[in-house]
């Protein structure tokens, strides 16, 4: 197996276990980063404007661009460092594992032949489930943010093992304009709030959830 697609598992789910929220950052950041050497791995000698674009984007923009621009508001907040991403019991823990084990079930299905293709489709599954698993869990505003983020970037890995083509660049450049002005948009909203961006209450007591 892949040892980058294994520590994107890793990534996706200790932010969910080690509860603060500099750990929920740092991990979409090694995301990034470690959706750029997948890149690298399938193309390791990018020569066309789109795979330049897609290498700033994964590693300069999601690895660090994102993450950063979130960190800096909560830390200047001075937000407290605990931060659930899911409930903190062993019932939300045990769903979380059993979801990454069904991701690679459901890679088995999708994808006939074993290898790199279907790891990644395990992998990205497994980042989608996790992040609706988030939004479902906690209400806090930072916390449904990450869920978000998480879930665009399964998304994003997943388009990495589809088939190789050369999308149209403005289109490619549109996307990345859309993530980058999300993410502006969420940290507008974190700036804007009256009150600590990372509390909430658990989905289940009664408060709001996407």
């Amino acid at each position: 197996m892949n040892p980058v697609l294994v520590g994107l598992i890793g990534v996706m789910l200790v932010p969910l276990f080690v509860a603060t929220w500099r750990t929920s950052l740092l991990g979409l950041a090694w995301q990034g980063v470690l959706m750029a050497f997948v890149a690298y791995q399938l193309e390791p000698n990018p020569r066309a404007p789109a795979q330049i674009i897609t290498f700033l984007d994964l590693g300069l923009v999601r690895g660090f661009v994102a993450p950063l621009a979130l960190y800096t508001v909560l830390r200047g907040r001075g937000a407290p460092a605990r931060n659930d991403l899911i409930a903190p019991n062993l019932l939300s823990w045990t769903v979380a594992l059993g979801m990454v084990l069904a991701s690679f079930s459901f890679a088995e299905r999708f994808v006939s032949e074993p290898g790199e293709q279907r790891t990644l489709v395990a992998v990205a599954a497994a980042g989608v489930m996790l992040g609706f698993l988030v939004l479902s869990s906690q209400s806090g505003p930072f916390s449904q943010m990450i869920g978000v983020l998480r879930i665009e970037y399964a998304i994003a890995l997943l388009e990495l093992g589809g088939p190789r083509h050369e999308p149209p660049l403005a289109i490619q450049l549109c996307l990345l304009g859309v993530f980058v002005v999300t993410v502006g948009l969420f940290r507008w909203y974190l700036v804007t709030l009256g009150s600590d961006p990372t509390a909430g209450s658990p989905a289940g007591s009664g408060g709001p959830t996407l």
